[in-house]
């Protein structure tokens, strides 16, 4: 018998094969064409500044025509490095906008000697911008963008401004950022406030912002849901699309860097704010470690318990096991359960629990139909998934196997044939054994006989 390791890399394997939306490689340019172009910003305490707003369009390039067939569309505020302009995030945001995405990216605080907290504030006036052209009846955005569905992005300090802007703004449903450095105000403090979803993404051989001094810190003050991806062989410059001057290397090639690095942007936000549940297993399940190249540190905030069950009945019974879902992190929130893609009806039961309060279990029950085809073996992955941000999954796995049945030949009847099999294998412990005891004997021979006739 597999052991259930093997069973569920081959559930893995089989979600990636049969699953079109997940088996895309999502490092790859979305269904859109990227547009761009400068847009002015107004600050609510007075004066302006400029951002790039790069958007989906029916052809590529700058002042592209917009392509409003997927509309509204989700938005990602995103903030430069120091010292960096935003034509070096370029190739990142236009994958953005090929995804769906409004990308819009602040020009301002580029000088020598910027103010965070500022900067963070204009991170925020972006997305306020986008709910302005929303409800704005001239704008070509008019109602095309989805003012739920917000997110923050930003590259080193740009990275430390979009946490300190998430944990100030209650617009920001998601936080995703690309080796965030420490900030003034702390960004590290400022991790604590935080309660959306959080994937950090940053290089091992970062010598400009290691992730030990800043991710490490930004990680451990955070709460669950949350991730630090470490990108092996990553660099501080791999995340840019240029070199500049005192920029690291790393052991992996810079385009191999900002491959990773969209595949695990456009997964994530793909999951919280386009509602793709096909991804989860990329970005909790099973599939989170298969990107070969990242190591990826995680609280999910979800336990359902045990990981791991193996049960076993004949075909047409039902077989069971009792869960535990637990909240482990900081936000009450209920629980839809959900069983994924097996051959065979798995019922949850309840199928939602009710809000569970932080540390708060409760319990709840799989219900197994053995059924008579699909195999000798089924693997069910079973997940709870929180009600509160309607992506983030703990999971578990139950493998059910058929025990031998009267239909011993497998022909679809019991008959002289199936009697024959239990003749012959009198006293050992072979197929014939439809009781599952361990030996064919006279028990088996009444199941046989009792179930003479087309099998059901």
């Amino acid at each position: 018998m597999w052991s259930i390791q093997a069973k569920l890399v081959a559930y893995a394997m089989a979600v990636v094969v049969g699953n079109a939306a997940a088996a895309q490689d999502l490092a790859l340019p979305g269904p859109y064409s990227a547009g761009w172009t400068d847009v002015p910003v107004t600050r609510p305490e007075g004066g302006s500044f400029t951002a790039t707003l790069y958007y989906p369009a029916t052809t590529a390039g700058s002042g592209a025509p917009y392509d409003d067939s997927g509309a509204p569309y989700a938005a990602v505020s995103f903030g430069h490095g120091f010292l960096q302009p935003v034509s070096q995030y370029e190739s990142t945001l236009e994958h953005l906008a090929t995804w769906g995405y409004f990308a819009i990216a602040t020009q301002s605080y580029g000088g020598i000697l910027p103010d965070h907290a500022k900067y963070a504030a204009d991170l925020r006036h972006c997305l306020t911008w986008l709910e302005e052209q929303n409800t704005d009846a001239s704008s070509e955005l008019y109602e095309q963008v989805d003012v739920d569905c917000f997110a923050l992005s930003g590259h080193s300090m740009g990275g430390g401004a979009s946490i300190l802007a998430t944990a100030a703004d209650l617009r920001v449903r998601v936080l995703v950022n690309l080796a965030a450095a420490e900030t003034n105000p702390s960004a590290i403090d400022a991790m604590a406030d935080i309660t959306v979803p959080v994937r950090l993404i940053a290089g091992s051989d970062d010598a400009i912002v290691p992730p030990e001094s800043h991710g490490d810190f930004m990680y451990a003050n955070g709460h669950a849901p949350k991730q630090h991806a470490i990108i092996q062989g990553g660099f501080h410059c791999g995340f840019v699309d240029e070199w500049f001057l005192f920029c690291d290397s790393g052991a992996i090639s810079r385009q191999e860097q900002l491959a990773i690095t969209r595949r695990l942007m456009t997964a994530f936000l793909n999951l919280y704010l386009q509602d793709d549940q096909a991804l989860w297993p990329m970005v909790w399940g099973p599939l989170l470690n298969d990107e070969p190249l990242v190591v990826t540190e995680r609280d999910v905030g979800i336990a359902l318990t045990p990981a791991e069950q193996e049960l076993e009945g004949s075909a047409g019974t039902v077989v069971s096991a009792a869960l535990t879902v637990q909240n482990t992190a900081k936000q009450p929130t209920s629980y839809t359960l959900l069983a994924e893609d097996s051959v065979w009806a798995t019922t949850l039961l309840p199928p939602q629990t009710p809000v569970l309060q932080p540390g708060e279990s409760f319990p709840v029950e799989v219900e197994i139909v053995i059924a008579a085809e699909g195999g000798e073996t089924q693997t069910m992955l079973l997940s709870a998934r929180s009600d509160l941000d309607g992506g983030t999954r703990g999971y578990a796995t139950v493998i059910a196997t058929r025990l031998p049945g009267a239909d011993i030949t497998g022909d679809g009847v019991v008959d002289v044939l199936d009697l024959l099999q239990v003749l012959g294998q009198w006293g050992t412990a072979g197929s014939a054994d439809v009781t599952g005891d361990g030996i064919v004997d006279v028990l088996d021979l009444l199941e046989v006989l009792g179930a003479w006739g087309p099998y059901k």
